[in-house]
């Protein structure tokens, strides 16, 4: 650059200032960042010094020209004041705009096609450690460096609209069309590359078999790349425009029909990645369109900042592991919830008349569990090899629970955890302070149902094993439980000397885990049509098809209770064999279980316990298992649905808030039975 043109830049910009302050280093620095600006040679050298210029806007010192003003503010002030500067500024960035690549930051940010886990985490590693030689001329690198953390872009996207249209008349002139011309055709073009990835998506055959059936010409995906091709044909239209509006409200329509299609027909990840892929690209290309045909200032302002945070903070999570390992455990969870299992609406009592059903089938289920615990102690009286002892107790658990799942019986604390689908029902479809009155009834429901069910299983387990011990009594002559079993019984459930506490806790988590098993083995016979296979069977021909066509609706209507049987069964009989194994104290503690054991060593002991004050701790002991089991159970179901569908950590504390607030305005919905509807 020629020697007069630098003096003239640096007194253009010393001129700006107050003569005090014209000597300071951040006014100096600011000189010569524009002179190495107006100075660069390349693109790479003109990409440097506009990220130093950037960065010296962004420092949190004050203003060099006065106290309260930004210095993003006082540099715009600069060019706006002087227009021999801002013309060789525009001029610099025209030079970076026409150089620069932007259809694949655009298209692609965010939406990347599915890798498998494993293979994604290696290429996110060896990006950080050996970067890729991108190219200087692509946008994403620019960005990049501009805003390197969540924290700029935020700062970024939070500038008031006055101040984001001033830098953007500082960038360039907005009646200079020919500045924006190459990244409004990239725009362009990435506005096309989304509509087709929609329409790829949307037609492929997972989601078509779960969409309307549609021949290809009429279906909305495939019709909505059209419109967009007509519409930038048209140059935004009014009536292109609208058109193109009106398919993008079908698409929807059809995401909504095919979440509805996962209740019966199954949902897989990659299903679920699909629709998460389709629902960003409908909202990015949202923006994009705004940008490009929409011109009232205010709205077209605020979707480039929408299009600007969408495309920046996804290119950032597509480098990022925190981010590939969150979407991925929020597409875990959406797949967990999104198929509505069968079992565990009938245990949440709407009437009084549900919850004397609740009552009636949780006395049979405390019935049936004394001889599941009578059997549970005999088993660990017996001393077997661990492994042994472990199959047998998880036998008879599973055994247990299947004839509870047969009966149509209840044990309390196991159904919480297997309303998750209901409870992200809800999260789904409401919002604000709706959502926070159904979720905090929905809870209310919960309570008051598993409050009845543990209440009837406590009461038929403790009467039925004093029932057992005294029958036992008088036809062997000798307590059921020799009396150092019966005071090792006490000393476990002591809640503040053992660790009670820790195995309910332990057990609650169980619970949850043995329904996940039940959703997911539902889900696996609906998504590969295992019902129909079996009532297809060529089978049918020996045995008869009637035959096989009902033992497929048994198989139907129990899968998900069979398996979350079994799983909790052995479950609980293997967990403290794995302890044993690894050398650590781990046990269980399920509230009717450990109710009937209690039973049994009390009648084992006689009046003597009455006098040592175990009563008390043992009641104690009893009713922590109880919180634990059903606040375990159900607030990791909770979490998976409130995590399946992005609720923030702020919408979770109000929702514990307003639910603590429901409790104390009315603890007799959360604890005593529903009161009969006039």
């Amino acid at each position: 650059m020629p020697v007069a043109q630098t003096i003239d830049t640096r007194e253009l910009v010393l001129s700006f200032f107050p003569p005090e302050k014209r000597t300071s280093t951040d006014v100096q620095s600011l000189a010569s960042l524009l002179e190495g600006f107006f100075g660069a040679e390349d693109l790479s050298d003109r990409i440097d010094a506009f990220i130093q210029l950037r960065a010296w806007t962004t420092r949190r010192e004050p203003s060099p020209s006065e106290d309260g003003r930004s210095r993003l503010e006082t540099f715009l002030s600069l060019m706006e004041s002087r227009s021999e500067l801002r013309w060789r500024f525009q001029q610099g960035v025209r030079q970076i705009l026409s150089e620069i690549h932007a259809v694949d930051w655009f298209a692609e940010a965010g939406l990347h096609p599915r890798e498998g886990l494993w293979s994604e985490v290696v290429r996110r590693v060896t990006e950080r450690i050996l970067p890729s030689a991108r190219e200087d001329s692509t946008l994403s690198k620019l960005v990049l460096r501009l805003y390197p953390t969540p924290e700029a872009i935020e700062r970024l996207v939070q500038l008031p609209d006055e101040t984001f249209e001033r830098t953007a008349r500082v960038l360039s002139p907005v009646d200079d069309v020919g500045a924006w011309s190459k990244q409004r055709e990239d725009l362009t073009q990435a506005f096309q590359l989304l509509a087709v990835h929609v329409a790829g998506l949307g037609l492929s055959p997972g989601l078509r078999g779960r969409s309307h059936r549609y021949p290809i010409e009429d279906s909305p995906f495939y019709q909505l790349q059209q419109a967009t091709v007509e519409l930038v044909r048209q140059n935004g239209a009014t009536s292109a425009l609208a058109a193109w509006r009106g398919l993008m409200q079908r698409v929807r329509g059809e995401l909504q029909y095919a979440h509805a299609g996962m209740e019966v027909a199954g949902v897989s990840t990659a299903l679920v990645f699909d629709m998460s892929t389709i629902e960003h690209a409908l909202s990015r290309m949202e923006s994009i369109a705004v940008v490009l045909f929409v011109m009232e200032p205010h709205e077209y302002i605020q979707a480039v900042k929408q299009l600007l945070n969408d495309v920046m903070n996804s290119y950032r999570d597509d480098l990022s592991l925190r981010a590939l390992f969150r979407e991925n455990t929020a597409l875990l969870a959406r797949k967990v919830v999104e198929h509505t299992g069968k079992a565990g609406e009938h245990y949440i009592a709407n009437s009084p008349s549900e919850y004397r059903a609740i009552l009636r089938a949780s006395l049979g289920g405390g019935f049936v569990t004394v001889l599941t615990a009578a059997l549970k102690m005999r088993i660990v009286g017996a001393h077997l090899p661990p492994f042994v002892e472990a199959m047998a107790a998880g036998t008879n658990f599973a055994v247990s629970f299947l004839i509870l799942q047969h009966f149509h019986l209840a044990l309390a604390t196991k159904q919480p955890s297997v309303t998750a689908a209901a409870f992200a029902g809800i999260v789904r479809t409401t919002y604000g302070q709706e959502r926070l009155e159904k979720l905090a009834e929905f809870i209310s429901r919960i309570t008051r149902s598993q409050l009845g069910s543990a209440v009837g299983n406590l009461i038929a387990v403790s009467l039925g094993c004093l029932v057992f011990a005294r029958i036992w009594a008088g036809v062997f002559a000798r307590p059921y439980l020799e009396l150092t079993s019966a005071e090792h019984v006490y000393h476990t459930l002591d809640p503040l000397k053992s660790g009670t506490m820790l195995f309910a806790a332990l057990t609650g988590v169980i619970l949850w885990v043995s329904a996940l098993a039940g959703g997911w083995a539902e889900n696996f016979a609906a998504f590969n049509r295992i019902p129909a296979a079996i009532a297809e069977h060529p089978l049918g021909r020996r045995v008869g098809h009637k035959r096989m066509r009902r033992s497929a609706e048994i198989f139907d209507a129990n899968v998900s209770g069979w398996v979350t049987s079994i799983v909790l069964g052995y479950l609980l009989g293997f967990v403290p064999a794995l302890g044993e194994f690894f050398g650590i104290p781990l046990d269980v503690r399920h509230v009717t279980l450990s109710t009937g054991t209690l039973a049994l060593a009390a009648a084992s002991l006689g009046r003597d316990w009455l006098y040592r004050g175990w009563f008390v701790q043992t009641l104690y002991g009893i009713a922590v298992i109880f919180v634990l089991n059903l606040g375990v159970s159900f607030s990791i179901a909770a979490a998976v649905g409130m995590k399946a569908y992005g609720v923030s950590r702020r919408e979770q504390f109000e929702l514990l808030r307003y639910t603590l607030k429901s409790f104390l305005k009315s603890p007799r919905r959360f604890l005593l039975p529903p009161r009969a509807q006039p």
